[in-house]
């Protein structure tokens, strides 16, 4: 069994210093200073957008449909931050780590919320981000390690997700990343992308995801594809870089052009205030180009390449948006703050 995040007519409509390096440069290091994210977050859930609950469908290879009992994750809140989408974003003194998860609606129709599938994913990696033996090295060994515990719970969250997690190691001022299926980050500098993830998918509309079925059911059924297949990458930052994480709400909705034209104004910008209001903007238009019918979007361009019958239009889904600007701050030697959703 597997599932597709379906458009309406396939399923249902920022030690201790900071070092950075050009072409010909040595790296220079700032030991009494420090880098550190400025962080905004905002998101929309579909149901929010389009004024009524939504039901995806189910792509099926086999089984039949089934309600199965559902476990809420200890230590979180049972209601889910933007729809089925959950993230979070840890500071420590070494590192600043933030995450997004798409939790698959598919499940919805077997009586399984996928939300808390994702919302128990990201409170584990808030929980491994804020431990003192964390290394912001490896993000997707962070995947791996809360994916496995959710597998061996005795009553398990039944569901799946995407996930993208990344990891500022202030120490060498490098930015790690981790992403498995179409959740994903991009690096702006300079109003132009530095780095962007690369989505994976088994085919158009189909991402990779971590899932944990139901424990009668047949694994091979289902697409359970194991975090270690996560595509990791290391970046070195520097002053007034953005940092983007987002859920394919974003991604299939708003082309790259029009991020960098919306961003431009906030590269460099520090205030919380000014960063909060740019990722409203952001959101904001993305959901209106979701269920805009004639807006040629991402998704409608995808679809055609691929040979799927889908007209124009945007793709109606949970957005998410974790927008992060890099600042340099005095050494810090006491815990930071942190946030889970």
């Amino acid at each position: 069994m597997a599932f597709i995040r379906s458009k309406l007519n396939l399923g249902s409509l920022a030690r201790v210093a900071f070092r950075w390096s050009g072409p010909g440069m040595a790296l220079v290091s700032y030991s009494s200073q420090e880098p550190y994210l400025v962080t905004a977050v905002q998101g929309k859930s579909k149901s929010t957008i389009s004024g009524e609950q939504s039901v995806v469908q189910l792509g099926l290879l086999s089984g039949v449909h089934r309600r199965f009992p559902v476990a809420v994750p200890q230590g979180s809140q049972a209601t889910q931050c933007f729809g089925e989408d959950s993230y979070f974003f840890s500071s420590s003194p070494t590192a600043d780590v933030i995450g997004v998860a798409d939790g698959v609606g598919g499940w919805r129709e077997m009586g399984i919320d996928a939300g808390l599938f994702a919302k128990d994913l990201m409170h584990r990696c808030f929980t491994h981000a804020q431990r003192p033996n964390f290394d912001a090295r490896h993000p997707r060994n962070l995947l791996i390690q809360c994916y496995g515990e959710m597998k061996r719970n005795r009553k398990p969250i039944l569901g799946s997700s995407t996930a993208c997690v990344v990891a500022l190691n202030r120490s060498e001022s490098a930015l790690y990343t981790a992403n498995l299926g179409d959740s994903g980050f991009m690096v702006i500098r300079n109003g132009s992308v530095l780095s962007r993830s690369e989505e994976q998918t088994h085919c158009f509309n189909m991402p990779f995801q971590m899932t944990v079925p139901p424990p009668e059911s047949n694994r091979v059924s289902w697409f359970c594809d194991d975090p270690s297949l996560a595509v990791a990458t290391r970046l070195l930052l520097k002053p007034n870089d953005l940092v983007l994480l987002a859920t394919d709400g974003l991604f299939d909705n708003m082309p790259e052009s029009m991020l960098l034209e919306m961003l431009a104004k906030v590269q460099g910008v520090h205030e919380e205030k000014t960063l909060q209001e740019a990722v409203n903007r952001v959101v904001a238009r993305a959901a209106a180009l979701s269920t805009n019918p004639i807006y040629m979007s991402p998704f409608a361009i995808k679809a055609l390449e691929n040979n799927v019958d889908y007209p124009r239009g945007g793709k109606p889904d949970d957005i998410t948006v974790v927008l992060a600007s890099v600042a340099m701050r005095k050494r810090q030697t006491t815990a930071g703050n942190s946030t889970e959703c």
